[in-house]
């Protein structure tokens, strides 16, 4: 499929490199703006959550890439301040998803920290279950183990936002609007 001629002409993998590119260009869109507020950022979140959730299994690849342009621009790495994603490049998730490894170019992007569990039913269903700190579990459904895991990871990074912004007296939706 990446060498396959899509829209204009052009290969995915070359659609792709101009996307990514097109990162820092002077052109404001949806997509390639950078983030400027932990809020945007906060909300790009969530709409990738419903984005994951919600994609067939083809598009496993673009948002396996998208979750990397999300977390490498988090406000955090602009700030100054160190995150977990500073050092994680493009090269290694693109060599995983170039030989078929998406759980691992998911298991790259979520870190060795986690405790999750996978499972799929009789019907192909896949089901992701983080455990988060405190003991709670985030459990998320896609069509991909990758897409239900990488899910499953920005609903616990969201929680934890969420948890945050109340211990700071922030009004947030509730945790059960997230993937409605």
């Amino acid at each position: 499929m990446a060498g396959q001629a899509g829209l204009c002409g052009l290969t995915v993998r070359a659609a792709w490199g101009l996307w990514r590119l097109s990162i820092n260009s002077t052109v404001a869109s949806p997509l390639t703006h950078l983030v400027c507020s932990k809020e945007v950022w906060t909300a790009r979140l969530q709409d990738f959550l419903h984005d994951c959730a919600a994609s067939a299994p083809s598009q496993e690849h673009d948002r396996i890439r998208e979750a990397w342009l999300l977390f490498v621009h988090e406000p955090g790495l602009r700030d100054g301040q160190a995150t977990r994603w500073a050092d994680l490049n493009s090269s290694g998730i693109e060599a995983m998803l170039a030989c078929g490894a998406a759980e691992s170019a998911v298991l790259a992007l979520i870190g060795p920290d986690d405790t999750f569990m996978l499972s799929r039913g009789v019907n192909g269903t896949c089901l992701a279950t983080l455990v988060m700190p405190d003991g709670s579990e985030e459990m998320i459904e896609a069509a991909t183990l990758s897409l239900a895991l990488l899910a499953a990871y920005v609903s616990k990074l969201l929680t934890g936002i969420e948890r945050r912004n109340q211990e700071k007296g922030v009004v947030a939706l509730p945790s059960g609007a997230r993937l409605h």
